[in-house]
This record gives structure tokens, sequence and C-alpha cells, in this order.
């Protein structure tokens, strides 16, 4: 809780010298400082009634830290806050700052479990104005307005009055995905400030069901299979095959290729599919947007080990591409909670714009976020009038970062090379 401060804020006694009366009272101003420092701190709550917010929430990411031969285990107990040494006045005298001893409880796990309390610095407290004394002076936190996590999707205007859009997917924490479409009208993508590629290789890589071009087509055009017994070449021409169609093994030509995937179908391969022996044919009937098939020309790759290779090299160039690499690097940019996070905020706006039902304490990008994205691109492309763009402008897709939030991002960091100072001293041979 912050330290009452010394000089009154508000006076006990107020005189309004105005013809129009005030109905509304005065808010305190104040408490968009104080509320969320006391959020951070939980001074005063009990160690086990403590939420998983402020200092609880990264003590409880950090630890337990294991050492790299998992022989030792570090675990986190508690955390206490003690009384200050010096109260404001004097902080302010003789130009200290004014805070509170840190400690926390650890328990080492090994062959005899040792539990002990570590003082690890003084934490500085907030006085009821909302500052802080810092070295003597007075200091304030000033909260921070920026664009809120989730996805935003913007719209450019092109010579001849064509429209382009784009889509960003921004993170709390961890690299932006862009998306957006090229001259030649393939759907590209760009994570942070990368080289730019198809957006099929990033859909390939997130999840190993979409590794085809016919599980991607299916994805985002309506299918149906065509009986070829009864079926003319007319019927057939000018739609577009879902799946690769090879000849079967009774026939001659086995294994040749009729018609690929994305492609449609011409008079010629209609009339060789109608003398294949084929049973079935799955054709798209109409494409109203040629957008996937165009992406699917441009993307060089055709599996999802391709794909990830094919990003490791767009993000770490000159390296020697190797798939073990590449997975962790996949791994550590989308799917590592300490190193890619879309927040509370972040899930909820995407939930929301996508009218998806993904659970709120999921904070890494799915791969369903990332198809919900280009089905949205592809509704604005048709003027589909239950899709919109954004105004990133607009207040009301910015958002205020307060202390809390702020100081939580410090202490992590903080936090991130402890983690691995413990781990190289529990490596050393002497254990003590």
């Amino acid at each position: 809780m912050p330290t009452p401060a010394i000089r009154k804020l508000i006076p006990s006694q107020v005189r309004n010298f105005g013809q129009i009366q005030n109905e509304f009272e005065l808010p305190d101003l104040t408490s968009i400082q104080t509320a969320p420092f006391a959020r951070f701190m939980q001074y005063g709550v009990d160690a086990r009634d403590r939420k998983d917010q402020g200092i609880e929430e990264i003590l409880r990411e950090i630890f337990p830290i294991e050492s790299y031969d998992k022989q030792f285990k570090l675990e986190y107990v508690r955390y206490e806050l003690g009384k200050p040494r010096y109260n404001v006045t004097e902080c302010r005298q003789l130009r200290l700052t004014y805070g509170r001893p840190f400690r926390v409880t650890f328990r080492l796990n090994k062959e005899q479990p040792i539990e002990e309390e570590v003082y690890l610095g003084d934490i500085p407290i907030m006085i009821g104005g909302g500052e802080f004394i810092i070295n003597g002076a007075e200091r304030v936190v000033v909260s921070q307005l920026h664009r809120s996590p989730g996805v935003d999707f913007v719209s450019t205007a092109e010579p001849g009055e064509r429209r382009n859009f784009s889509c960003r997917i921004i993170p709390e924490r961890g690299s932006w995905i862009e998306l957006n479409v090229s001259k030649r009208e393939s759907l590209g993508v760009r994570i942070d400030q990368s080289g730019k590629f198809s957006a099929m290789t990033l859909l390939r890589a997130m999840d190993p069901n979409y590794s085809t071009d016919a599980a991607l087509l299916r994805l985002f055009y309506p299918t149906h299979s065509i009986k070829l017994s009864g079926s003319s070449a007319a019927d057939l021409l000018g739609k577009i095959s879902v799946d690769d169609v090879v000849y079967g093994v009774k026939h001659e030509r086995v294994g040749e290729i009729i018609v690929e995937a994305g492609h449609a179908i011409t008079q010629k391969a209609a009339e060789e599919l109608l003398e294949s022996g084929l049973k079935t044919v799955e054709v798209i009937d109409k494409l109203e947007d040629p957008l996937i098939t165009t992406s699917l020309v441009d993307d060089g790759t055709a599996s999802h080990q391709e794909a990830l290779l094919r990003i490791y090299q767009r993000l770490r160039p000159g390296n020697p591409p190797q798939l073990d690499k590449a997975i962790d690097l996949f791994k550590e940019k989308f799917f590592d909670v300490n190193r890619y996070r879309l927040g509370r905020v972040g899930r909820f706006r995407i939930n929301r714009k996508f009218n998806q039902d993904i659970p709120d304490d999921e904070m890494t990008l799915r791969a369903e976020d990332f198809v919900n994205a280009i089905r949205y691109l592809l509704k604005l492309r048709a003027a589909d009038p239950s899709a919109h763009v954004d105004d990133i402008d607009n207040l009301g897709n910015r958002r205020l970062r307060t202390i809390d939030e702020l100081a939580v991002e410090e202490i992590r960091k903080g936090f991130l090379k402890l983690r691995r100072t413990v781990q190289e001293r529990m490596s050393l041979k002497d254990a003590e």
C-alpha cells in the first residue's frame, strides 16, 4: 500500500464561488498511479493469498530454475517486503531513496533440500501523491499510451482507385507479423524487419496439417468432388483442381501428373481425366479471389520441414540451414511464452475480431489465428459488409500502460539475467 504523503493534497474545506454548482464529486486523480502500484506490490497480502500479478507473477514465471544436468532445482517459495529504514522526510534531507527491503525465500532441491531467505535489494515505494523519493528528489513514472496488442487491418490507396489491404498481428512481447498483398496479387508476410516471403510458407510451418497445397486450398475455398463416370469434358473445364491428380496404378502412365493442385483444368486435362480410370476428382467451381492460388505459386515449399528451413534462412541469413535449429528458432519466435506473448488484451482483441473461442489464457499465436486473419483479409477484398478496417489512431485501438506493467517488464529483464547466472553457478563442480 502507498505511504500517505506528508503534505495535504485535498484541503479539508472547499469553497465554490462559481454560479454553476458541480454535482459530481472530484475523483481521485492519483489513483491512476497508486492503484496499479498496489496491484504490483500486493503489500500486506499474505503470501498464500497473493494473486498472479506484479512481482508474484514474475517470480512464478522465472522459477523454478533447473541446472543444465537436471540435478539441482531452485524453487520460489514467497517474498517479503520489510520496513523502510528511513522515513520520507529523512530520505529527502539525506538524499536517499525511500524503499522497502525486498527479500525472497528460495528452496534448493538436492539430496537435502535447503530453504533460505535472500536479500535482493530495496524496492522504491510510492508515497500518497503517486511519486517516489529517488536520491532525495521526487520522481514520477509516466504512463505510456501505445498501440494495443492484437490484430489490426488497414487500407491504403493504390493508383486507379484500387485499395490495398494489409494486416498486422502485434503481440505484447515478441515479433510483429505483417501481412500484405504484392502488386502481383500474392499474399506475403514479414516477421519484424526480415525479408518478405509467402504467407503460405508461414502457415505450413505453424501446423503440419497445413503442409500440403490441398489442405491450404480447402481452408479458404469451398470444394466438392465430381464423379468422372457420366461426366463430360465441359463439366470439368475451367474448374480448379484441389489436389495433384495423377494416373492410377492400373494405367500405363502410372504416377504421371494430369493436373497440379491449384491449377485450372484445361480441355486436354479434362479429356485425360475422363480416360484415366479415376472415379472422382475434387475441384473448386469458381475462384472469387485468386489470392491464395497465386500465393501458392510463389511459395517454393511443399512440406512442413521445407517451410521451417525457408523461414530460418529469412531470419538468419548467412547461416547454413539445419532442421533442428530451424525448429528451435521457430518455437522461440512464436511458441515460447517468455519470448512471445500476446497478453490478455491481445488475446481478447483477436478473439473478438474473429469471433473465435480460444481460451483467454492462451498467450501464444495459434495457426487458427493466422488462418482467420487471412480469411478476414479475403472478406475485405470482397467488400464484405461484415468486415471493416481499423483506425490505428483511434484511442479505442490504444491503451495505457501503467506503472505496474512498465515495472514488470523491467524487473523481468533483471530476473532473466539472474536465471542465467544461477544456472551457470549450478553447473560448477562445487555444489556449495
